[in-house]
């Protein structure tokens, strides 16, 4: 669920009535198993990025290959600090470390920003699947290439149809900006550090015990 929908959400919970609250409290749980899915494949790319990078040092091929394999990072580094930015920005509300404000503000700039280099990193890594499907010809990197293809296009669209919503939310209020950047911060961190254990764990597999630096 993107950014800006959870926090119309999160708005319509406080507002409606508790007979009511449990609809919207179904649709908190579809999103959160939505997050898990993404946070879960942004691991498994950031490893498998690494992995990838290891094997083209082993055969010394570069271009467009390795450019893609970086770029599969990118787009790990990206999706995991995004699922961070929303969890933590809902954990910090929940137990009243922030106003409203904060969220708002830290969503807004998650979808813009990171959703951005999703988009962005997510072509390259969508052109690659193409090359291999059509160099291959087989069910796995054919489907891989489709999944790849419909996955960026719903993003465009998606990221297109809530442009404006999320520019808005940054017109939330100033005093909780420096609550969202910590936020931000923190998630930054963390998705740092956890894209760069898979990553080394991919690499290292590929590489066997050879000391990477």
């Amino acid at each position: 669920m993107r950014p800006a929908n959870s926090i119309l959400i999160l708005k319509a919970i406080n507002k409606l009535p508790d007979k009511k609250k449990g609809i919207y409290m179904l649709s908190i749980l579809i999103a959160a198993v939505i997050l898990i899915f993404d946070f879960a494949i942004s691991v498994w790319n950031a490893y498998s990025s690494g992995y990838n990078i290891g094997m083209l040092r082993k055969i010394g091929k570069g271009g467009f290959s390795k450019a893609a394999a970086y770029s599969g990072l990118g787009l790990a580094f990206a999706g995991i600090t995004y699922v961070l930015i929303v969890v933590l920005s809902m954990v910090a509300y929940a137990l009243q470390y922030v106003g409203i404000g904060a969220v708002e503000y830290a969503l807004g700039f998650d979808f813009l920003v990171f959703g951005l280099m999703i988009i962005g990193f997510g072509l390259m890594v969508t052109i690659q699947s193409i090359i291999v499907a059509a160099h291959r010809k087989s069910f796995g990197s054919i489907g891989i290439a489709i999944w790849n293809t419909f996955a960026e296009v719903f993003d465009i669209a998606s990221y297109a149809e809530s442009f404006r919503a999320s520019v808005s939310m940054l017109k939330s209020d100033k005093e909780e900006r420096a609550n969202a950047y910590v936020i931000i911060l923190v998630a930054l961190l963390i998705g740092y550090l956890i894209t760069h254990a898979a990553y080394k764990h991919g690499i290292k597999k590929a590489l066997g015990s050879a000391s990477i630096r």
